[in-house]
């Protein structure tokens, strides 16, 4: 049971780092978009680099949040 244990504050560990690392990834393209306030280009490229998904996996993650 203690492996299980390990096992599971490990994969915790590597999620709360990837989410960390695309929050910083986030702030860098708001702040690429601001900067050269070429927004709806950077947007089209996200796009086609990641296009939408047609089924839900459980992973749903907006990396073009939008301000509220």
């Amino acid at each position: 049971m203690d492996s299980k244990n390990v096992l599971t504050n490990e994969i915790s560990s590597v999620i709360l780092s990837l989410s960390q690392k695309i929050e910083n990834l986030q702030i860098k393209l708001d702040e690429l978009c601001r900067s050269t306030g070429n927004c709806a280009n950077i947007k089209t490229v996200h796009a086609k680099l990641i296009p939408e998904k047609d089924e839900t996996n459980g992973i749903d993650i907006d990396t073009l949040c939008k301000e509220k």
